[in-house]
């Protein structure tokens, strides 16, 4: 599957200063397909040390502006915001959330997942769908995150709001969020590829409402849940390492995700969890999962639905490792 190796020694300094990694090894990005009008496309340069907001500024190399936020009042659909190395925060100008227009990519080092482009900050906004609500970055229409590192220190912050909107983010991290990573809502529908969750203190991702969207080739280490699914969300969730969090996935109400070619092992308690009237779909006789669930803490599959059978054809699992109706 191209796992994406375990990175080590993620942390912060003094709390919520800039995150710092240390003894990372290599990660093997899942290759995706990014806009190919990028090379031509119109680019606006940022630099949060010697970049300035103002009049006088271009945006160009030479003449960088200093904030994504100011960026975001000249950007069109179709632009890049090529972000350089640094720590973009209150202190440099941002105004958060940060609201990324349709058609607009935000660009750091994709290489590295954005370890040397930070985004630190959060801002309240009210919510169609859940009310008040804090986060880094809000998403458009069919904007683009690339490289880039997001932690939001807030209380109950949320890195990145996906809210009925279909942006793809990718070889970015997710580190350091009072609550999530990224939170999908209202028929979002987003590619979430190539990414790094850790040490969030709720979730790696939270899907909503009738989010959807796929989840490929992310890895979720030593966060809340690394994956929370709800309501009627339906996302694609495949080749995913999970490992070593709370729970591995976690999903409730009448959520019918569809889990292909995931490793989930190593979480503190259980691998997946199926509450209420959940109905994921972890494989089928003509499409089998081919997960790998195994060496959980507690179970490597709970079933806790309300009379719910889970189909599970076509994956590594424990037979004696699992609670509740499962059919193999």
């Amino acid at each position: 599957m191209g796992w994406m190796t375990t990175i080590l020694g993620l942390g912060l300094i003094s709390g919520i200063e800039t995150p710092v990694w240390a003894n990372i090894q290599t990660i093997q990005p899942h290759p995706i397909s990014i806009s190919q009008n990028l090379a031509q496309s119109s680019v606006i340069y940022i630099d949060p040390s010697a970049g300035i907001d103002s009049a006088g500024s271009t945006g160009s190399q030479d003449g960088p502006y200093r904030s994504i936020s100011y960026a975001l009042q000249k950007a069109e659909p179709g632009t890049v915001i090529q972000l350089s190395p640094g720590t973009y925060s209150p202190e440099t100008g941002e105004v958060f959330p940060i609201l990324l227009k349709d058609g607009v990519t935000l660009q750091g080092d994709t290489a590295t997942n954005g370890q040397s482009t930070v985004i630190m900050g959060g801002g309240n906004f009210v919510s169609p769908t859940f009310a008040r609500q804090n986060a880094t970055i809000r998403s458009e229409g069919n904007s683009q995150i690339l490289g880039v590192t997001l932690t939001n220190p807030n209380t109950r912050g949320t890195g990145l709001w996906i809210e009925s909107s279909n942006p793809t983010v990718s070889n970015c991290t997710f580190i350091n969020s009072k609550r999530e990573g990224i939170f999908i809502t209202a028929e979002g529908n987003p590619k979430i590829i190539s990414n790094i969750f850790t040490q969030n203190a709720g979730n790696g991702i939270s899907v909503a409402r009738s989010g959807g969207g796929e989840i490929r080739n992310n890895l979720f280490q030593n966060t809340g849940f690394g994956i929370s699914i709800n309501d009627e969300a339906a996302p694609m969730i495949i080749e995913n390492q999970i490992i070593e969090n709370r729970d591995g996935i976690v999903i409730s109400h009448q959520a019918k995700p569809m889990l292909r070619n995931n490793l989930i092992e190593n979480n503190e308690r259980d691998g997946v969890v199926a509450i209420s009237q959940a109905q994921p779909d972890l494989g089928t006789t003509t499409n089998p999962g081919e997960n790998i669930i195994r060496s959980n803490g507690r179970y490597d599959v709970y079933n806790a639905t309300r009379g719910y059978t889970l189909t599970v054809v076509g994956n590594e699992i424990d037979q004696t490792r699992i609670s509740g109706a499962v059919e193999f």
